[in-house]
């Protein structure tokens, strides 16, 4: 008996808002309704919540749990999360904001986002430098930067990242580690312009 094909991402994203309309949703939830995704997926669901504004107190969760999946998938585990990260409850209209994103993310990956560039399968040890990314980008998400665009850099590394492991994409991954490198750029000129240049921004 042949396997049914698997529907696309964006057609599950778009029933999981019909069906969940009005309604506040957990983290175990949307896993469970999105099953066979995979933790990349749940990696981009967390991150996303990043390049939103206007979502307060959920950084620290979401940053913890994506630091912690990224160091699973560097050590070469199987990426595992707290009951307290996937009991976490958002509100229907908090829900609805990060699916949308995360739908306009699966429209996105199903037109541009394909197997290219193989060294992600090919090349030993990938993986785990995937997941050093991601490790890397969730302790930056976690961190109480009072920067503009702190975390924007490493959010968009995150979803990269994990877009192009889930696609086997090996330009998505490069451009994920170019995005990143370009926030620890941003970072360092923060550092470098030191009080003078909070100063001259607040003002």
């Amino acid at each position: 008996m042949m396997t049914p094909p698997q529907s696309r991402l964006s057609a599950d994203l778009e029933r999981l808002l019909s069906e969940s309309h009005g309604e506040a949703l957990t983290l175990g939830e949307i896993e469970q309704r999105l099953k066979g995704r995979g933790f990349a997926l749940l990696t981009m669901l967390l991150a996303v919540p990043f390049v939103i504004p206007n979502l307060p107190g959920l950084s620290t969760p979401f940053g913890l749990a994506i630091f912690l999946m990224g160091v699973r998938i560097l050590a070469g585990r199987t990426p595992w999360l707290p009951q307290f990260v996937l009991k976490r409850s958002l509100s229907p209209a908090v829900a609805e904001k990060i699916l949308r994103v995360l739908l306009k993310l699966a429209n996105w990956m199903e037109r541009l986002v394909r197997p290219r560039m193989h060294f992600i399968s090919h090349w030993p040890g990938m993986r785990n430098l995937i997941g050093f990314g991601i490790a890397a980008g969730g302790l930056f998400l976690l961190l109480p930067l009072p920067l503009p665009l702190s975390n924007t850099f490493p959010a968009i590394s995150i979803l990269l990242l994990a877009a192009g492991m889930m696609e086997r994409d090996g330009l998505c991954v490069l451009l994920g580690y170019a995005i990143g490198l370009l926030g620890l750029a941003y970072l360092g000129a923060w550092v470098f312009l030191g009080r003078e240049g909070f100063e001259w921004f607040y003002r």
